[in-house]
């Protein structure tokens, strides 16, 4: 039975779980987006999630629940979001303005039995790391702010076939970079690592994801538009 990791005290640096939420890695690709096969975020706007409501689970057992009377793609998996403690300040934050309802979230990251990932739910592993930002009720990721290309160009950083950036370090210098910047959403950006479980989402399986989605921007945020 896989369970949510043991509370403690955490030290500088220590990554702690923000939650655990269901998702599907999709084709994506657009301007200043890197073009992948099956790009994985935790960002609200960029793949789908599951179920579309309550999106963040406070254990893993949870999360496999909620998708039990769901249609369910194969390609659905279940993941977990850490974020190192010393960049959990604005997180917080940013979801306090809001004042928008993230029970879990805060639970995990603003109470004071953080839960620090030492061992995380067994069998997950790490695919790698993202910069993510919070903005009234939306994850947003550093991807879906067209800053894809300018961090290629100014800090010399790529991702992977999944979209992710290789390291924590790299992770941290796009969060501080992106911070400095004048022309993103009005978030603080913070480093996060992806943990994925590849088992079965037990549920009413649907078809896998076919399609490839192309990213444009609105002023109010990312838009996919499925291409055939």
């Amino acid at each position: 039975m896989i369970e949510g990791p043991p509370s403690g005290v955490d030290v500088p640096g220590e990554m702690l779980l923000a939650g655990y939420f269901l998702a599907i890695p999709e084709p994506i690709k657009g301007s200043g987006m890197p073009r992948t096969a099956r790009l994985t975020t935790a960002s609200d706007c960029l793949i789908d999630r599951l179920p579309e409501d309550g999106c963040w689970f406070g254990t893993a057992s949870e999360a496999l629940a909620a998708c039990s009377s769901l249609q369910v793609p194969v390609g659905a998996r279940l993941y977990a979001l850490t974020v190192p403690s010393d960049h959990v300040g604005g997180f917080v934050a940013d979801i306090l303005t809001a004042g928008t309802d993230e029970p879990v979230l805060l639970a995990h990251l603003a109470s004071p039995a953080r839960r620090p990932v030492r061992e995380v739910a067994e069998d997950g592993r790490e695919l790698g790391w993202e910069v993510l930002g919070y903005d009234h009720g939306l994850l947003h990721s550093w991807l879906c702010n067209d800053l894809y290309e300018d961090g290629l160009l100014e800090l010399g950083v790529g991702t992977d076939e999944r979209g992710l950036l290789p390291g924590r370090e790299a992770a941290v210098r796009v969060a501080a970079w992106a911070n400095a910047r004048g022309d993103t959403k009005p978030v603080t950006w913070f480093p996060g690592a992806l943990i994925e479980w590849d088992i079965p989402i037990e549920g009413r399986v649907g078809p896998a994801t076919t399609d490839t989605f192309e990213v444009w921007r609105s002023g109010s945020g990312c838009v996919l538009t499925a291409l055939r």
